[in-house]
C-alpha cells in the first residue's frame, strides 16, 4: 500500500468518528431546536468556512475562483445541494428527534449497500463476491437494527417512525457520492463541497422559515452546549469530513469509499453511550 493511499484509508476512517459524532451533536442541537433551524445554523457556518477556504487555495494557487461553466455544470452542483445537504439533513434531523443517535447511526450502515447498487447501475462500477456478502450483512443488520430484533415488528410494520425516516438519509448519501464522483471531474474536492454547502443552505433557509410560521412562537436559540453540538456539525462533520470523504471517492471510487461507512455504526453508537449515556440494547 502507498503512502498516499494510506493518507488517504486514515482520513476515510477520521472522517467516520467525525460523523460517528454528528449523530451524538445532531440529537443535542434537536433538543434545543426544530430540524430545519438546526440545519440552516450548520449549514450557514459550513458554507462560509468552505466558501473561504475554497477562495484561499484558489489565491494560494494564482487561479481565479471556480465557477461553474454552463447550465451543466451548474445544474451537477446544485444537485450535490439537494442530496448530500438539504435532503440528507432534512431526514437526519427529523429522524434523530424521533429516534436514538444510537439507532440512527446503525441504521446508516446500510449506506455501502445502496452506494454499490446504484454505483454498479450508473458508474459500472464492479461488486465483486466478497464486497456482495459483507452488503446483505449490513442490510441484515439494519432490519434487525429497526425491528428491535422482533419478528412481530417486522411482520405488523410496526417500526419506530424515525428510524423509518433516518432510512432516508443513507438513500441521499448514495446520490450524493455518486453525482460527487463526477463532480470530481471538474471540480476540486473542496469547491465541489463549497457549492454543495452554499445550494443546500439556500434551500435549507426558506424550509427553516417555513418550518417556524408553522410552530410558531419566539425563534429558538442554542445554549452553548447546542452551539458546540452545531460547531462539531459544521467543521469536523461537513468541512473537514466532506472534503476527504470527495478525496477517497476519487481516489478509490464511490463503492470501495462506502464500505468505510461500516465504522460510522460503531463511533457513533460508541459516542452516544460516552456522551449521552445511550445503552446499545442486543438488537443493536
Amino acid at each position: 500500500m502507498t503512502g498516499n493511499l494510506k493518507s488517504i484509508y486514515l482520513k476515510l476512517v477520521l472522517t467516520t468518528f467525525f460523523w460517528g459524532g454528528t449523530f451524538v451533536a445532531a440529537r443535542l442541537a434537536v433538543k434545543e431546536a426544530p430540524p430545519f433551524f438546526a440545519a440552516t445554523c450548520r449549514f450557514t457556518v459550513a458554507a462560509t468556512c468552505l466558501i473561504a477556504l475554497t477562495a484561499w487555495y484558489a489565491n494560494k494557487e494564482g487561479k481565479p475562483f471556480p465557477v461553474p461553466a454552463g447550465g451543466r455544470q451548474l445544474a451537477l452542483l446544485f444537485s450535490l445541494g439537494v442530496t448530500g445537504i438539504f435532503c440528507y439533513n432534512a431526514v437526519f434531523f427529523t429522524g434523530l428527534k424521533l429516534t436514538t443517535a444510537t439507532s440512527g447511526a446503525l441504521i446508516v450502515a446500510i449506506n455501502p449497500l445502496l452506494t454499490a447498487v446504484l454505483s454498479a447501475l450508473w458508474l459500472r462500477e464492479r461488486v465483486n463476491l466478497t464486497q456482495g456478502a459483507g452488503l446483505l450483512v449490513s442490510l441484515l443488520g439494519v432490519s434487525v437494527v429497526i425491528s428491535k430484533g422482533s419478528w412481530a415488528v417486522l411482520a405488523g410494520f410496526a417500526f419506530n417512525r424515525g428510524d423509518l425516516i433516518m432510512l432516508g438519509a443513507p438513500l441521499c448519501w448514495a446520490l450524493y457520492s455518486i453525482l460527487g464522483k463526477k463532480a470530481l471531474a471538474s471540480f476540486t474536492p473542496l469547491a465541489a463541497t463549497a457549492y454543495a454547502a452554499l445550494f443546500g443552505t439556500m434551500l435549507l433557509l426558506p424550509a427553516a422559515l417555513v418550518e417556524h410560521s408553522v410552530l410558531g412562537g419566539p425563534w429558538p436559540s442554542f445554549s452553548w452546549i447546542g452551539w458546540l453540538a452545531i460547531l462539531q456539525l459544521a467543521l469536523l462533520g461537513t468541512v473537514v469530513g466532506f472534503v476527504w470523504w470527495y478525496q477517497g471517492v476519487g481516489r478509490i471510487g464511490a463503492a470501495r469509499a462506502a464500505v468505510f461507512v461500516n465504522l460510522v455504526p460503531f463511533f457513533g453508537a460508541l459516542q452516544a453511550a460516552l456522551l449521552l449515556g445511550e445503552r446499545v440494547v442486543l438488537p443493536q
